[in-house]
């Protein structure tokens, strides 16, 4: 696979992931749309596409943000109108596609291991659910990832101090060390593990977007 091809399929499944709101059969419709236009758009270059061919045709598109956020907009409603329901699905969609930026992973898993370690506090339960929120919505995870981010980190997070309050009465030991205590670094070392991947995976996600960005601004320039 080239690297035309593999840029060219980076950018649908970007979009694909960015549309997940769509039912199956719209955002069917909209990659479809956007496939007949890469397709029509390299039929007509002379020879083989060069990688300014590929930038001129994707900043056409538009990034797959751009794209995903126009087609969530003009989603039609359906269903009897409820006053407020369709408003709120469309700032989520719309929320979905601008939470894909590189500041996305580090505030949101942030948010969740403080809100989730210290919630005995109380106000960090704020954070806690704004970072839950937000990697629930951005694109930047997988369905599975996401239940790690917004289940397992905060569990993890919650258990490392929680540990002591639950197990401090047990006077069973291992080395020298009391349960509570070994159960403080083994979740110490499962949150700090799953917001690490999490945080590789989502900034990677992130920067590939960016980058695509990048690439069609420079070909507006060509």
């Amino acid at each position: 696979m080239t690297e035309r091809t593999q840029r060219l399929a980076r950018y649908q499944d970007d979009l694909a992931r960015l549309l997940a709101a769509l039912e199956p059969a719209e955002r069917a419709e909209v990659l479809d749309g956007v496939r007949e236009h890469i397709e029509g758009a390299l039929a007509e270059v002379p020879g083989e596409a060069s990688e300014a061919d590929v930038n001129r045709i994707l900043a056409d598109l538009g990034s797959p943000g751009q794209v995903a956020e126009a087609a969530l907009a003009e989603r039609p409603a359906t269903g009897p109108y409820t006053p407020g329901a369709t408003g709120v699905v469309t700032t989520i969609d719309l929320l979905r596609s601008k939470l894909v930026g590189r500041w996305v992973p580090p505030v949101a898993l942030v948010a969740v291991m403080v809100g989730g370690a210290f919630i005995f506090w109380g106000f960090p339960a704020i954070l806690l659910g704004a970072g839950i929120l937000a990697i629930a919505i951005s694109p930047l995870w997988t369905g599975a990832e996401r239940v790690w981010g917004a289940i397992g980190l905060p569990v993890f997070s919650f258990m490392i101090f929680g540990s002591f309050l639950i197990l401090h009465r047990w006077e069973a030991s291992v080395a020298g060390l009391g349960v509570h205590t070994i159960s403080f670094y083994l979740f110490a070392a499962l949150s700090l593990a799953t917001f690490i991947v999490l945080w590789i995976r989502g900034t990677r996600r992130a920067t590939r977007l960016s980058r695509d960005v990048s690439h069609q601004s420079d070909g507006r320039l060509v």
